[in-house]
């Protein structure tokens, strides 16, 4: 699943400012409202802050993806936002500071199919460095959509890394099988020989 695919150019904001996380939710949530995927943006919203109460959205590695699941949601999309200076947000060991944004949205009735393999295809490219500081050093939407699978053949010209498409492509199948045994186990008690990609997706998995 291409990144690309999720989103639309009219979804990224670039050199944002939010007053807090809050802000930035309900900014994000205007985006996916405006580009025609909810039929009731306050119902969305409200899953959106519900989730929100239950517990952290931040993932580290200056990384948040608040989300919601909602009736509202007519098909899975994100919005996202690389802010100008560092947002705080609350993570498990208090706020810490974020620079990416990734607002999901996804219709319940995906919640296990299309919803995995989003969180799986989001996660596992996120965690590379190399994609995260190509993602920030983005300086237009065109750049951005590049790096997430727009374009393959326009991705050399951003200095986007093939290989994470292909990696994140290889291992999909085996990612959401590792997430649907991530689902038994807790929340404290990983096993340690699950690769970083897998920890992350897994983790945000379980808290959805």
């Amino acid at each position: 699943m291409k990144l690309s695919n999720l989103t639309s150019e009219n979804l990224i904001v670039l050199d944002a400012v939010y007053e807090d996380r809050f802000a930035a939710i309900h900014a994000l949530t205007d985006k996916i409202d405006q580009e025609g995927k909810l039929t009731n943006k306050q119902q969305f919203l409200d899953a959106v802050m519900l989730r929100e109460e239950e517990g952290p959205t931040c993932l580290g590695e200056y990384l948040a993806v608040p989300h919601g699941k909602s009736a509202a949601v007519t098909e899975p999309v994100f919005a996202c936002a690389f802010v100008k200076n560092e947002l705080m947000w609350k993570g498990l060991d208090g706020d810490e500071p974020v620079k990416m944004i990734f607002l999901l949205a996804i219709p319940p009735a995906e919640a296990g199919s299309t919803h995995m393999e989003v969180l799986t295809t989001l996660t596992s490219s996120l965690v590379d460095d190399d994609f995260r500081d190509q993602l920030l050093a983005a300086n237009t939407q065109q750049q951005v959509m590049a790096l997430f699978g727009a374009d393959d053949t326009g991705a050399d010209d951003t200095g986007a890394d093939d290989t994470v498409t292909d990696d994140v492509d290889d291992n999909a199948e085996d990612a959401v099988v590792e997430l649907e045994m991530a689902k038994d186990i807790s929340q404290v008690a990983y096993p340690a020989v699950l690769g970083a990609g897998i920890l992350i997706a897994a983790f945000l998995f379980l808290l959805l």
